[in-house]
């Protein structure tokens, strides 16, 4: 909210992916005058339990990461092969190692991760539940909060972060929802199916757009 209110943004579409879907779909709630529409992949908007087995690939992906030395590195090579044993999946290894970064010092090239993975680290089990802000984990489907706005949900078939169990939550939450699932996806369904991702996406903002210039009466794509 504070750089839409520094670049006199009245109102965007937000698009989030796991920890930053739940960070949008709870904007959406809090702040729905900010938010014109609203897509989420992979993530429902619930509290996960310690017995989803879903939430521990992530848990032993970010434990794998802050394992690294990365102070010690000389080369992206050599974060790859100390993560290969405890990330085998290429692809998954590979997006891990999108977050590490290289720069220049006096004493030559050193590495270190874009992101703070030992916070994260730290903070995984606030992060698995729903916290809509002010450090407070609030159950949001007990109350009458719901967003009115579009709500485009993307899963991964072979993820298990959004079930039959979750679409409840889901429907009371955000009664204009819209879903649909990538069949060769996990969890990082914009890593490993970016094409169809992106092309998803872009249905749903084109929608919002054609919307916004009054054409109602097109067809729903992605119904």
């Amino acid at each position: 909210l504070l750089l839409m209110d520094s670049q006199q943004i009245e109102k965007a579409e937000f698009i989030g992916h796991s920890m930053g879907g739940k960070v949008a779909a709870a904007l959406a709630l809090c702040h729905p005058d900010r938010v014109a529409s609203l897509a989420v992949l992979d993530i429902a908007p619930v509290n996960y339990s310690e017995e989803d087995a879903s939430w521990w690939q992530v848990d032993e992906v970010v434990s794998a990461m802050s394992a690294v030395p990365v102070e010690n590195l000389t080369s992206r090579k050599d974060a790859n092969d100390f993560l290969v044993n405890t990330i085998p999946d290429d692809l998954l290894r590979g997006f891990a190692l999108t977050n590490l970064q290289q720069y220049n010092t006096d004493q030559g090239l050193k590495f270190k991760w874009r992101i703070n993975v030992n916070a994260i680290k730290q903070f995984l089990p606030e992060i698995k539940n729903f916290d809509i802000g002010q450090g407070k984990s609030v159950d949001l489907t007990t109350t009458p909060t719901t967003y009115d706005g579009d709500v485009f949900f993307l899963s991964g078939r072979r993820s298990k972060y959004i079930s039959s169990r979750h679409l409840p939550a889901i429907a009371q939450l955000f009664p204009k929802y819209r879903m649909v699932t990538i069949k060769n996806a996990g969890h990082w369904v914009h890593a490993e199916s970016p094409e169809e991702t992106a092309n998803y996406c872009k249905t749903f903002l084109d929608r919002q757009a054609a919307k916004r210039a009054g054409l109602d009466n097109v067809r729903d794509p992605l119904m």
